[in-house]
């Protein structure tokens, strides 16, 4: 009888250090998970933001991120890639500098069996993973839309973003669909249409300004496709007595933008929820290497590439007006009242 009792008693033993054994190797799972998220530059203020939210879910969730940026270098963008995946990532989110010399990142990476996450540009031509996104579409019908509502007649001016930016082509595809009936029915003229490279805002001014100069037609609205474009067209405006006359859009809800939305000089932001797209993109990465299947936990659409069609999750934006920049902005945490309202 006492042999069996120590035999029940081993037994017990074993099988309860068997299962704390499991419990603990079940809760460390992602403590050996490493994510590299690599954007293209820090002067994107959003992508500074993003990356730091991306860090916080993927770490609650127990996985480490190691961040970098490229300082819109795409070649250095190339050095810091093979950088993390030296140092043992597994898997890469990638804000891509251009997308079309970005295709080699990914083919170095797919030769390690590294996958990666496109997060904001779509990576043409390439072997992707995923695909973390906002819905152009509905960006570009809340923003023309928007402007439509206030000015319905009248000269538009269209400062699109860089032509390699596929961000950018479905934005404009967007909006010209959304002023294409109003176009037709001839009470609203575009004036001028481009591509700013870059996003860059001095460009977007210098487009503005020439145009100003050698045109004596009036503009009642520049929709810019970035705040800081927005920004640089309103220093435009200002030199011909016009801030606050012209509508102005932008996207991204940087501080500058929100200051000027309050002053009634910017009439519109597009609001990307950051935290919630980089907590789904953090979690979204972390189940790739979980061998997840991603469609039964998200709304997974898919966007062709060229080689592919790339898994996709997109979440929506907020435009953002003076009517509600309190409710949307503040409360949300993004910015605090006093760095708005100065």
């Amino acid at each position: 009888m006492r042999s069996i009792n120590f035999s029940l008693k081993n037994f017990f033993s074993t099988s309860l250090t068997l299962i704390l054994i499991l419990a603990l190797a079940g809760c460390g799972n992602n403590e050996e998970i490493k994510l590299g998220f690599l954007y293209s530059s820090d002067i994107t203020i959003r992508f500074n933001k993003e990356s730091q939210f991306f860090k916080e879910r993927a770490e609650e969730l127990g996985a480490t991120v190691v961040i970098d940026h490229a300082n819109d270098n795409d070649a250095l963008q190339y050095e810091k890639a093979i950088e993390m995946m030296d140092s043992g990532i597994d898997l890469l989110a990638l804000i891509a500098v251009n997308v079309n010399t970005a295709e080699n990142i990914i083919k170095e990476a797919n030769a390690r069996d590294i996958p990666v996450l496109a997060y904001n540009r779509l990576i043409p031509n390439s072997d992707l993973k995923v695909y973390i996104s906002g819905n152009n579409s509905e960006l570009g019908k809340d923003m023309a839309g928007y402007v439509v509502n206030k000015r319905p007649e009248g000269n538009y001016v269209i400062l699109g973003g860089d032509k390699f930016d596929r961000n950018a082509v479905e934005l404009m595809a967007s909006i010209e669909n959304t002023l294409e009936p109003h176009i037709e029915s001839g009470r609203i003229n575009v004036l001028y249409k481009t591509y700013i490279e870059a996003w860059s805002p001095p460009h977007a001014a210098h487009e503005l300004d020439q145009l100003m100069s050698s045109n004596p037609k009036s503009v009642d609205a520049v929709i810019a496709f970035f705040d800081g474009m927005g920004v640089a067209c309103i220093d435009v405006l200002k030199k011909y007595q016009l801030e606050g006359k012209v509508i102005v859009t932008g996207q991204d809800a940087q501080l500058e933008s929100c200051r000027r939305i309050v002053e009634g000089t910017q009439h519109i932001t597009m609001y990307h929820p950051l935290e919630t797209i980089a907590s789904t993109a953090a979690e979204v990465a972390i189940d790739i290497v979980n061998r997840e299947n991603l469609e039964d936990k998200y709304d997974i659409t898919y966007t062709d590439n060229g080689l592919k069609e790339v898994p996709t999750v997109q979440i929506n934006s907020i435009p953002v007006t003076k009517e509600n920049i309190d409710e949307v902005i503040i409360e949300s945490g993004f910015y605090n009242r006093s760095e708005i309202y100065q």
